[in-house]
């Protein structure tokens, strides 16, 4: 035997062993996949039904009772609009239309305010008052809510029932102005469609869609099935077989974790279901069932292919084995033909490509004499290559952080925009005083604010507050300042009362660590009185109308949030005629120029001494103007915002006030 035909035999006989040796070894670990998978996918089927079971009374009435206190926050907030309506003296037909419009626009479907006898006068349904209370067995549903007049309780949720052909539920809160019943309901009939859905036949027909499984069961502790779904039309729409039933019942008795036992041709995975809903008739193991078969099937189909994949290797092999014999002297004559091309200039690297390609030391030997002579136009198309690379992922980074920073200054121009919404859109106006406020935000938004609030007739509530910090948080603790303030704020109370609520309720609610510098005075604009108290905010000036600058007493307490209760004192001061208020946050007095002086008082004490008769916008606008000044090309580097105040009619006394 020639040293050719025995390297064909010895490649011909390695190249069938491997390939006998992959196809079994791919058809068993092909065969153990798809059992483990199958397994898997039972376990996880059979535990899911178990779990859905578990949970189809949990979803609904959770469901239920997060509807129930949205019905209350509907209610609360219907009792304040209803109160707020009222105090503005709206007749009862406008707020019954006002609550149609809000029923049509998404709101409660019912709405009944009653007085303080139970009497519905408002509502957004036609038809007569009913009275709460009258016929408990006729409208039971009234009934229930009658002792929401004395409070007790304050507020009832009632369960979900059938009323009028709907599943109606409600809820109910006492008035926050005076006795009375608000009460809101809403169509919940969507509850039944929800636990339809959440429930196990919802989870077996999406098992059954999936084709994961070819049955599923519930089946109480007797063994008898409580719900059950199975693919039409193939082996899956056979019952349960009574073994799989005795192992069902021996799961449900035994617990613990999901089991899968063989059925014939078939797995069954068991789940029992735990203790709680389980009782009389109620589902107590899920049961699914999974075709077994595949796994073998899959072996076979392995094999056959195996065989055929190895007639066809026995064929190319020996072609193969032939062709490699007589080609292993072609790389060296390629080899000597290069060098002469070398010695000759006329160099083709392609002409070594099949030797190069070989996996011997020929092909070593081809590689590295190919790699000598293309080493240095090899180094630059590399160096071109990722010149280019980096030129693209360039690009594509600023043209990410072009859109990141246009993301950005729209979100800080929405910011702006809500921000400049809180401040007053219109200061109050009238023959007795000028009102001019001015805000210059340093940061995209500002903590600073102003507020000026008409508590009635002729009080009026002024607040001027600066924020530590700046940027969100800042802001975040204005809003906090300023909602304390304007939910106190009402006719009669003092200065000192609104500041002790805000430095309350920021020292407990506020998660940043800051404090708000205030001042809040109530202008009468009959007498002229200013009851005023500040809250560690300087700048507060009177200017006579002969031009006198005055600072205002320091009467009040520390800045809101550094302590949590701290008294405040206040003090009054009466405007008259042509006398201005002046007042301005820590921006206008800490402003600094070049050399870090600050803007202090006495240069605006000096500003404010300019000019004797001026409007309030024109003093403000001359104090904003020197503090720009000051800042120089710097620029300001704090919010800057100035309250002006100006008493235009001579003051009256206080007999002819009350007249």
């Amino acid at each position: 035997m020639t040293f050719q035909q025995r390297l064909i035999l010895l490649v011909t006989g390695l190249v069938l062993l491997a390939v006998a040796m992959i196809t079994a070894a791919l058809a068993w670990t092909t065969q153990g996949a798809l059992s483990a998978r199958i397994e898997s996918d039972g376990r996880m089927a059979a535990g899911l039904l178990a779990r859905a079971a578990t949970q189809t009374r949990d979803i609904p009435r959770e469901v239920e009772i997060l509807l129930g206190e949205r019905l209350l926050s509907e209610a609360t907030l219907t009792a304040h609009l209803v109160a707020l309506a009222e105090t503005a003296k709206l007749p009862p037909k406008p707020i019954s239309d006002r609550l149609k419009q809000i029923a049509e626009s998404g709101g409660p479907d019912e709405m009944w305010i009653t007085d303080n006898r139970g009497r519905a006068y408002l509502h957004n349904l036609p038809g007569a008052d009913p009275l709460f209370g009258q016929d408990s067995k006729a409208l039971p549903r009234h009934a229930a809510y009658t002792g929401l007049l004395n409070r007790a309780p304050a507020s009832l949720v009632s369960d979900a029932a059938v009323e009028g052909g709907k599943l109606m539920k409600f809820a109910g809160v006492a008035g926050v102005d005076k006795q009375r019943i608000v009460q809101v309901g809403a169509d919940v009939k969507r509850l039944g469609d929800i636990a339809k859905k959440a429930g196990p036949d919802g989870l077996i027909d999406a098992l059954l869609a999936s084709r994961a499984v070819d049955a599923a069961w519930l089946l109480d502790r007797e063994g008898r099935v409580v719900a059950r779904g199975a693919v039409i039309g193939e082996a899956g729409g056979g019952p349960l077989s009574a073994a799989g039933t005795d192992a069902a019942k021996a799961a449900a008795v035994a617990g613990g974790d999901v089991r899968v036992v063989g059925d014939g041709d078939s797995l069954l995975a068991l789940a029992p279901i735990k203790a709680g809903t389980n009782g009389q008739g109620a589902p107590a193991v899920a049961v699914v069932r999974l075709p077994a078969g595949e796994p073998a099937m899959m072996l076979r189909r392995q094999l056959k292919i195996g065989g055929l994949l190895g007639v066809v290797v026995l064929g190319l092999g020996v072609y193969s084995s032939v062709r490699f014999a007589r080609r292993q002297m072609a790389p060296v004559e390629r080899l000597s033909e290069a060098v002469a091309a070398v010695e000759a200039g006329r160099f083709n690297p392609f002409t070594l490509n099949e030797s190069t390609a070989r996996d011997d030391e020929f092909g070593r030997l081809s590689r590295v004499f190919r790699s000598m002579a293309l080493e240095a136009s090899a180094r630059e198309e590399t160096l071109d290559a990722q010149l280019l690379m980096r030129s693209a992922e360039l690009e594509t980074k600023s043209e990410k952080l072009a859109a990141a920073e246009q993301l950005i200054e729209e979100e800080q121009r929405a910011a702006r925009d809500v921000q400049a919404s809180l401040l007053p859109r219109q200061l109050p106006a009238g023959r007795d005083s000028q009102y001019f406020a001015a805000l210059a935000p340093a940061h995209t938004v500002s903590g600073d604010f102003y507020d000026v609030i008409e508590l009635d007739d002729r009080t009026v509530l002024l607040v001027t507050v600066g924020v530590s910090g700046g940027g969100v948080p800042a802001a975040f603790l204005m809003l906090m300042v300023r909602g304390a303030i304007r939910a106190l704020a009402r006719p009669g109370v003092s200065p000192a009362a609104l500041l002790a609520g805000a430095n309350e309720r920021l020292g407990s609610e506020s998660p940043f660590d800051g404090f708000a510098t205030a001042f809040v005075a109530v202008y009468d604009r009959v007498t002229g009185s200013l009851r005023h108290a500040a809250a560690g905010l300087p700048g507060a000036c009177l200017i006579l109308a002969d031009g006198t600058v005055e600072a205002l007493i320091e009467a009040g307490g520390p800045a809101l949030g550094v302590r949590k209760i701290a008294p405040y004192a206040e003090a009054v001061t009466v405007l008259n005629q042509d006398d201005t208020l002046f007042l301005c946050t820590d921006g206008v007095l800490h402003t600094t120029d070049a050399q870090r002086a600050p803007f202090a008082a006495e240069r605006l004490g000096a500003v404010l001494q300019q000019g004797r008769v001026l409007s309030a916008r024109d003093r403000a606008e001359m104090v904003l103007r020197a503090v720009e000044a000051h800042a120089g090309p710097d620029g300001v580097s704090g919010d800057l915002l100035c309250l002006v105040l100006r008493r235009l009619l001579p003051v009256a006394v206080e007999g002819e006030a009350q007249a």
